[in-house]
């Protein structure tokens, strides 16, 4: 069994705080209930790693909604963006000024996940307390009543967890170091932590959405969690995987639960709907100061140009009327006529006699 002083985990019993020995002897005797009525290590791992994360439910709730209040802030987040593009510190404040006034935290989502840690080394402490071995090579189990079912079956079996086949308080490269076939169980359980991690992360990315990205530390932790828990699946007892792959599954029928019944949580959204119209670029109706000077412009210029067509066309109509010919008074009738005096006539209108 590797020591994971690496990761200060080595089991120091004598050396327990009185706060960490009453955490690790509930979480025992827990154990050693669930085990009462089972029989068996495996399944009692899997009840007690369900218990956990129900335990750890507010916080996954809280998170979940936390996560679906930035997924609807993500228009505003892309005008802040936009906006300020290039002044990283100016985002980062207008972005984080946003998240405080919607009440979303991006870390928030990443509570569930950090969580497992402190929980993961607890069990760890207890599975390798349960299994240590005496001065005498006898074996002396930690953080259990003596008359408990758990601490008998586990001295009969002289520190083994045997189930399904699987020596639970034996890591996989110990095993595969002593034989490589009698390890291939245990690499099981590390594929399956991996595979299982991996749709955990792929599920949470799929309704965050661009969430991660406006966190990096997120976006880092949601990269690097999918490998971290088979390595430790890998160097730590098989126990600790079942654990893995008891919450992951857990986790991923539970969030696929709570995203179909969850309801969308109400924002001010009629303010971020407010400040993305007036972002908008300017149409043909008119959506800005700019186009609207320029229409009134180019209404004034077209009344000006009716009005000087008006003028040139009265000016026009006033020199025709100038230039036309007067009118030839009518002749007389004939009754109106004078008569004409011919030469043959004398003048009282009696013909002269012809001269012979």
């Amino acid at each position: 069994m590797p020591p994971m002083g690496w990761l200060g985990l080595r089991p120091r019993s004598h050396t327990d705080t009185k706060g960490r020995r009453l955490m690790f002897d509930l979480i025992a005797r827990v154990l050693a209930w669930f085990y009462d009525f089972s029989s068996s290590y495996a399944i009692s791992i899997v009840l007690l790693t369900f218990l956990i994360m129900l335990v750890l439910t507010p916080l996954t709730l809280k998170g979940t909604r936390s996560m679906m209040r930035i997924q609807q802030l993500q228009p505003e987040l892309k005008r802040i963006q936009t906006k300020h593009k290039g002044d990283r510190q100016k985002i980062n404040e207008e972005t984080m000024a946003l998240y405080q006034k919607h009440g979303a935290n991006p870390l928030a989502g990443c509570l569930p996940t950090l969580v497992q840690l402190p929980v993961f080394i607890v069990l760890y402490r207890v599975i390798n307390g349960m299994t240590k071995m005496g001065k005498d090579g006898v074996p002396d189990p930690s953080y259990l009543k003596k008359e408990s079912l758990l601490y008998q079956r586990l001295v009969e079996d002289k520190g083994e967890m045997v189930s399904f086949g699987i020596d639970l308080s034996e890591s996989a490269k110990d095993v595969i170091q002593a034989n490589f076939v009698d390890g291939l169980p245990y690499l099981a359980l590390v594929a399956i932590t991996f595979v299982l991690s991996f749709l955990q992360q792929a599920q949470m990315k799929a309704h965050r959405g661009d969430a991660a990205a406006q966190n990096p530390q997120m976006e880092m932790l949601m990269k690097i969690m999918p490998y971290m828990l088979p390595i430790f699946a890998f160097l730590v007892q098989a126990a600790l995987g079942v654990y893995f792959i008891a919450s992951s599954l857990y986790r991923i029928a539970q969030q696929s639960f709570i995203h179909r019944t969850m309801k969308p949580i109400a924002t001010t959204d009629t303010t971020i709907e407010a400040e993305l119209v007036e972002e908008e670029p300017p149409t043909k109706e008119i959506t800005n100061q700019r186009s609207k000077k320029a229409v009134a412009a180019q209404e004034e210029r077209r009344q000006a140009r009716e009005a000087r067509s008006k003028e040139r066309n009265s000016a026009r109509s006033e020199r025709s009327k100038k230039n036309q010919p007067k009118k030839e008074p009518k002749a007389q009738s004939d009754n109106d006529q004078k008569p004409i005096q011919s030469k043959r006539t004398s003048g009282d209108g009696r013909t002269r006699k012809k001269r012979k």
